[in-house]
């Protein structure tokens, strides 16, 4: 944790939701791998063939993965998540919203390349009102929209 005095906010959310995965689903990811890898024979590309298995074999490995527990820390230093620290500085804007599970959620945008949209789902117990109050002394709100990548790994069954 940061310094406990400071935390204003603090909870807890699942690194990801844990759906169990059927046969039916295993099923269509080795089909559609194994399809792939032999389009990728016949075109005799071999490089995506390769991708395509270690994609497929990371797939079933990781679907069996349980979600860690990932601590949330919003504090007068910025956003903790986990042992990611976010400087208020190096955050753009904020949003609270929902997802489509009509859970409340955080998004905030960090002044980085790569995944830049950070969305976290926030427990019950937070007082949204109070946190985008608290958020509004250091950055500036505006509205966003969950990535698309978080959808496409949700309907994947991720």
């Amino acid at each position: 944790m940061l310094h406990k005095e400071s935390i204003e906010f603090f909870w807890e959310t699942p690194e990801f939701e844990f759906k169990e995965k059927t046969k039916k689903w295993y099923w269509t990811v080795g089909i559609i791998a194994a399809v792939l890898i032999a389009i990728a024979i016949i075109f005799q590309n071999y490089l995506f063939g390769f991708l395509i298995l270690i994609s497929g074999f990371l797939m079933f490995t990781l679907s069996t993965k349980e979600p860690l527990s990932i601590p949330i820390e919003v504090s007068k230093h910025g956003i903790k998540v986990h042992d990611n620290m976010y400087s208020y500085v190096d955050i753009e804007t904020f949003w609270i919203g929902e997802n489509v599970k009509n859970e409340p959620i955080l998004l905030f945008r960090a002044k980085r390349k790569i995944n830049p949209v950070v969305s976290v789902v926030m427990q019950q117990h937070i007082n949204v009102m109070q946190l985008r109050e608290y958020l509004m002394d250091f950055i500036e709100e505006q509205e966003m929209r969950e990535p698309f990548t978080n959808k496409i790994i949700d309907r994947i069954g991720f």
